[in-house]
């Protein structure tokens, strides 16, 4: 398992190791940032080899708990995640809807990951990045994480899920720390915009794919 995850993250550039006699310590990811996101899922459906891309724009400030995404190439199409009510609500012009979230917003590498490298993204010279092994149930299950050296902003992960046959590549460009504009949390009011009940259980996307109904 460990040797397939590094042989894809090789292909999102882990070519040139970097030598490192003492291993760094789990770092946890910056409190608040933005930036894309983009989500490439491969799953077996009844044998057959399945592919879909996402893009989002995304904000997480840890400190009040929420994950803000608005889907690049669909217009007013956003989701948020908010981790102190537990809930995910798609927004999608006036209609909202509103969805259970099970797990924890993605912070920090835990303290028994395995750290299985420490390489130069793109060459000698390129971004020193530190890749990292766990297993969660909040991520979806087993992950690489590849994070900065100095900082521990993300950069990429490769989870391979509990789900048999289901493998997600997630990059992240174009980081930038803080958030811009905190509106991009905001949730209309009512959501759900029915009477409808809730419905389903989404996953944290951090890190992780899985809005509701992937």
């Amino acid at each position: 398992m460990m040797f397939k995850l590094l042989s894809v993250a090789c292909l999102l550039g882990i070519c040139s190791a970097f030598g490192d006699n003492q291993p760094p310590k789990p770092c946890c990811v910056p409190q608040q940032w933005e930036g894309f996101l983009h989500i490439t899922e491969g799953q077996l459906i009844s044998g057959e080899p399945e592919l879909e891309d996402f893009t989002y724009i995304t904000s997480y400030d840890y400190g009040v708990k929420k994950l803000a995404l608005k889907v690049v190439g669909t217009p007013n199409v956003r989701v948020v995640q908010d981790f102190d009510k537990m809930m995910q609500y798609v927004i999608s012009g006036t209609t909202c809807n509103a969805t259970k979230i099970n797990g924890e917003l993605f912070h920090c590498i835990s303290m028994d990951a395995t750290h299985l490298q420490t390489f130069h993204f793109g060459g000698m010279q390129g971004l020193m990045i530190d890749a990292w092994q766990m297993m969660s149930p909040d991520l979806g299950g087993d992950a690489v994480i590849d994070v900065t050296h100095d900082g521990c902003v993300p950069v990429a992960s490769v989870v391979t899920n509990t789900k048999p046959g289901m493998m997600s590549i997630l990059e992240y460009q174009n980081i930038t720390m803080g958030i811009k504009d905190p509106s991009v949390f905001n949730v209309p009011s009512p959501c759900p915009s029915s009477d409808n009940q809730v419905d389903g259980v989404a996953k944290p996307l951090i890190g992780l794919p899985g809005l509701s109904g992937h």
